[in-house]
């Protein structure tokens, strides 16, 4: 959302809109006019709320239909044929692995298919395939923008900084040394010796966190998370190097993690601030192209 905010800030109109997952649904929603209102449910998301927008359910392959979030959306739904600004989403297809593009058809169905997380979302029946997240076999398409007719590609990865499992690295370790606090001196004032003592016991929580952290070990859907994480960062650093956008935008999405509904806010921010720094290099590249 803070991309495309972004682009419009600096002039700066799509021809072309390809998504995967999240960035399916985000462009699907801008080119049917459903952006404002979705930015706006986006924002008033609280994990509480989430719960109540999603229906808790087994079936398909995933335990949660998120049928009922895109039906508040089903208004505003056109085929993708009708946009004035070519537009295509990718899904996998679960029984043989291929990577199916969709240019026609139902734009909210393709966005709901792009974004089926494999096991937590309801896969997605269109055209006789069961479909899930297009992000198992192409998480930047770059290649359906170009053949889309795109000329200059700009590609977002949200999966360049992931969080993996921080907590297990050396980086956020038991701290060095912790020296104790001296006891507060005769004389002194009760706000500095409150101080003093909401230092001490400060520095003991962020003691015994670390300690929490160095005896720990992995519990099973963090490592899960973890390892879908890494997958998706990898495959995008191999697709991103092998069909080569003109600008890679890599905003810093490592704390979005499947619970952080409500900090949307920020989210939209660090798109925006992305975008906004690569402004030079994209109205030269529109330049030249113009020249």
């Amino acid at each position: 959302m803070g991309v495309l905010r972004g682009l419009k800030e600096i002039g700066v109109e799509a021809d072309v809109i390809a998504g995967c997952s999240v960035g399916a649904l985000v462009g699907g929603a801008h080119l049917i006019g459903a952006l404002d209102d979705l930015e706006s449910w986006a924002r008033s998301l609280t994990p509480l709320s989430a719960l109540e927008q999603f229906s808790l359910k087994i079936h398909r392959g995933g335990f949660i239909d998120v049928a009922p979030a895109f039906d508040a959306f089903s208004k505003y739904d056109r085929d993708i044929e009708d946009l004035t600004v070519k537009y295509g989403a990718v899904a996998t297809d679960l029984a043989t692995g291929e990577e199916v593009t969709m240019t026609s058809g139902s734009v909210v169905e393709a966005a709901r298919a792009s974004s089926a997380i494999p096991v937590v979302f309801h896969a997605v029946r269109r055209n006789h395939r069961w479909l899930v997240d297009g992000a198992l076999c192409n998480p930047t398409p770059v290649t359906l923008a170009r053949g889309l007719g795109a000329d200059i590609v700009i590609s977002v990865d949200v999966n360049a900084v992931p969080r993996t499992l921080d907590r297990f690295s050396e980086k956020t370790g038991l701290p060095a040394v912790i020296e104790p606090s001296p006891p507060a001196q005769p004389g002194v004032t009760g706000a500095v010796a409150k101080l003093i003592d909401d230092t001490q016991n400060a520095i003991k929580r962020q003691f015994d966190l670390a300690k929490a952290r160095a005896s720990a070990s992995p519990h099973l859907f963090e490592t899960a998370f973890a390892a879908a994480d890494i997958f998706q960062m990898q495959l995008a650093r191999a697709r991103t190097e092998l069909d080569g956008p003109d600008i890679i935008l890599r905003p810093n999405m490592r704390d979005a993690l499947p619970n952080a509904f409500d900090r949307a806010d920020e989210f939209v921010e660090e798109g925006r601030r992305t975008i906004l720094g690569a402004a030079p290099q994209i109205e030269a590249l529109i330049s030249d192209d113009g020249a």
